[in-house]
């Protein structure tokens, strides 16, 4: 491959959450990290290059970031990458993909009131939930040998609750992988259409998706005022999550005007990122045959990873391997141990961060997330510690 994504590089004592900030979330330090969503792997040299040409410009005041460079290099990658026509005029910058996820709960919804979900869930979308004093309504996916499917009935039967006013979608769905159809988004939109449910869709892994059938976003669905956001943004496909910055794709104008005016008058948050607007008009523009790579080596480490638990621990642990993300949900209910004891082996013994299961699901959790966004040699090493881990419980 033209790209090397399996070069080790050395992210402790940079202030990475993922290698500085264990602190907070495990109780041990200095575990070798495979739970945060952002990859041990570089920020490929041509964007790296073209922001180092924008710090040399040496000024960084406020920035228009509705410039047609913007915009174009936004519209071109969804028509080149997934066949969708986006318009312009629907493209609207935002400070964070978490931040208009929060605005929507509020906008649509009211404290106490239903917020619908697939289950297991993002963690940090529970939180949203929670934190805004909304009830979180779950829609449990059903695990199969072949994936995961949506639950059609439940869907359909908790979408009709009175007190449920936003579906949060996670197109890619994390932690399982699941790529959502055409089929499930036509059905889910009309569901919530006939309900009266506003859906936002979180679209940030919609770069890693590795199945035939492709990525299909919920911009294609949108028609005039349609109850529809996407937002997205360049955090997770090229690594840049600290340029704090993402935008929405809408047609529904209320949303529009609502949001912009709140930025603005509200918030104070109007002002862009100067080099996260530069980082798109580059990466949508040059990264293709990057992203192509980067999504065979996130291949060749899944495989690695399921050849290993059905070779090595199939007694112990179940693994379903995803159509995209980087991200393994791991299911060690075939041990007989409780997340309390594989956690506490997986770190005093394995000295590897997983993703914690119950933070994702909200009863037991029998799982843990693997991040195989690393190198080959990495990954092979985490493996071994799991192993370790789990050898250690059983004696």
């Amino acid at each position: 491959m033209k790209y090397n994504f399996d070069e080790v590089i050395n992210r402790r004592g940079t202030g990475s959450i993922a290698y500085d900030g264990q602190y907070k979330v495990y109780d041990y330090d200095n575990l070798e990290p495979f739970w945060v969503a952002d990859m041990d792997i570089k920020t490929p040299d041509f964007i790296i290059e073209n922001l180092k040409k924008k710090l040399d410009q040496s000024h960084f005041g406020y920035v228009v970031w509705k410039q047609d460079e913007y915009l174009s290099a936004i519209k071109q990658w969804y028509k080149r990458r997934f066949s969708v026509n986006v318009q312009k005029n629907d493209i609207y910058y935002v400070p964070s993909i978490l931040f208009t996820v929060t605005e929507m709960i509020r906008e649509f919804s009211k404290e106490g009131e239903g917020v619908l979900i697939h289950t297991p869930a993002y963690n940090a979308f529970l939180n949203l939930i929670e934190g805004n004093k909304r009830v979180a309504v779950e829609s449990p996916l059903i695990a199969t040998e072949d994936g995961y499917h949506l639950d059609r009935e439940q869907f359909e039967k908790v979408a009709s609750r009175s007190d449920v006013k936003v579906f949060i979608l996670c197109n890619p769905h994390n932690p399982t992988g699941k790529v959502w159809t055409k089929e499930e988004c036509e059905f889910m939109r009309d569901v919530c259409e006939k309900n009266d449910v506003f859906i936002v869709s979180d679209e940030i892994h919609m770069d890693f998706v590795r199945s035939e059938q492709g990525f299909f976003s919920m911009t294609n669905l949108m028609k005039l005022d349609s109850p529809i956001l996407v937002v997205t943004g360049l955090g997770k496909t090229f690594n840049l999550a600290s340029l704090a910055s993402s935008f929405m794709i809408t047609k529904h104008r209320f949303t529009t005007l609502q949001f912009n005016r709140k930025l603005s008058a509200y918030y104070g948050l109007a002002a862009a990122n100067t080099l996260a607007v530069e980082a798109v008009k580059v990466a949508y523009t040059q990264s293709e045959e990057w992203v192509d790579q980067l999504n065979q080596h996130i291949e060749k480490n899944m495989t690695i990873l399921k050849s290993f638990i059905d070779n090595e621990m199939s007694d112990q642990l179940s693994f379903i391997k995803p159509e995209s993300t980087y991200l393994a949900w791991i299911d060690f209910s075939k041990s007989g141990y409780s997340e309390k004891e594989v956690q506490n082996a997986l770190q005093s013994v394995g000295k590897i961060a997983t993703g914690l299961g119950h933070s994702y699901e909200l009863g037991d959790s029998h799982h843990f997330r693997l991040n195989v966004a690393c190198s080959e040699e990495k990954l092979l090493k985490g493996l071994q510690s799991i192993k370790q881990s789990f050898d250690a419980l059983n004696k």
